[in-house]
């Protein structure tokens, strides 16, 4: 068997600064992995916003272990999987860039598209796409919401702070009646103060409520689940598989990344087993290129929402992996 793997870090560039509960960003540090397996070429990339704690150098440390080339060796990215995560180090953003490398070269050579090798519905028209508006001032948001409908998207997200929700929620709606859900980013302190928002979003018919409280509550986002209709869904309080079990009696759904999960892989069992207990699955991502989000998109037959705008929130998406020599390789 013949193997090559090259090692790209970069970093990808926001169109707008990025701000949430946390702070503002202008970019996002991402490794891009390119493997060539008998010809057959595959693309990986690992994101990395800071709050995953994980570094460049870290992601490339990790990719350069004799470790990763013995796996490859694998026949099933399911076989891979398993070895890398029995032999790494514990890197998801690593481990998600290979399992997707891997999975696009298992697809060519098996000649189908990789939700046909999950035996999974295409639903990728029906599957509502939102677009992500940062926390902005009402000037910036008239400005981002008039790309995303350029772009073609018709349902946003609107990022919270904790301190000026109210405000960012009407005047989005000052600008548009389309759909919108909201991701506060753990912004919520007290439960009056969520009670007080959660009357606006229902009068506003808010879509899902994202994480509104500390990643270590249950309590709260069980009693907030049991006050509404709206869907409150967990990002920061389920990073992975091991933690979907606890999280399910407090959420109704979850926001499954490949960058938090580590791939393709371990993401199509966490969306099995959301769909095995009747909760709901928003397929999201950590601003990836088109490399990680086209690998998502490929889960989305079993999810009830998308959120995998990077290649829109990037300005400089399409000029790197024009570079890479990347072309759009799923179907």
């Amino acid at each position: 068997m013949s193997l090559e793997i090259h090692i790209f870090p970069s970093r990808l560039n926001f169109r707008f600064p990025f701000r949430i509960a946390h702070g503002e960003r202008t970019g996002t540090d991402v490794v891009f992995l390119k493997i060539i397996k008998d010809g057959v070429v595959g693309y990986g990339e690992a994101t990395l916003p800071p709050y995953l704690g994980i570094t460049s150098s870290d992601v490339v440390e990790v990719l350069n272990m004799p470790i990763v080339s013995e796996a490859l060796h694998a026949i099933t990215p399911h076989d891979t999987f398993a070895m890398l995560c029995e032999l790494l180090p514990v890197n998801a953003p690593a481990i998600a860039a290979i399992d997707m490398a891997c999975w696009q070269i298992y697809a060519q050579q098996q000649q189908q598209s990789i939700s046909d090798l999950l035996l999974w519905p295409k639903q990728i028209g029906s599957v509502p796409h939102t677009y992500t508006l940062g926390v902005s001032t009402f000037e910036e948001m008239q400005e981002k919401v008039g790309f995303g409908l350029s772009a073609g998207f018709s349902c946003f997200k609107l990022k919270l702070d904790g301190s000026c929700d109210e405000r960012i929620v009407s005047g989005f709606r000052k600008i548009t009646n389309l759909s919108f859900a909201v991701d506060a980013n753990q912004a919520w302190k007290t439960k009056q103060q969520a009670a007080d928002m959660l009357k606006i979003l229902e009068e506003e018919q808010c879509i899902l409520i994202e994480q509104p409280f500390d990643k270590a509550d249950r309590a709260w986002s069980r009693d907030l689940a049991e006050s509404t209709d709206i869907p409150i869904i967990a990002d920061e309080a389920c990073q992975g598989e091991s933690d979907l079990m606890e999280i399910m009696t407090c959420f109704d759904g979850v926001n499954v990344k490949l960058q938090k999960c580590g791939g393709i892989t371990p993401a199509a069992r966490m969306l099995e087993l959301l769909k095995q207990h009747g909760k709901l699955a928003l397929m999201g991502c950590m601003s990836e290129s088109s490399i990680g989000c086209n690998a998502a998109e490929q889960l989305i037959g079993k999810c009830n929402w998308a959120d995998l705008d990077g290649p829109w929130l990037n300005s400089n998406n399409d000029q790197l992996l024009e570079d890479l020599g990347y072309a759009k390789y799923y179907s």
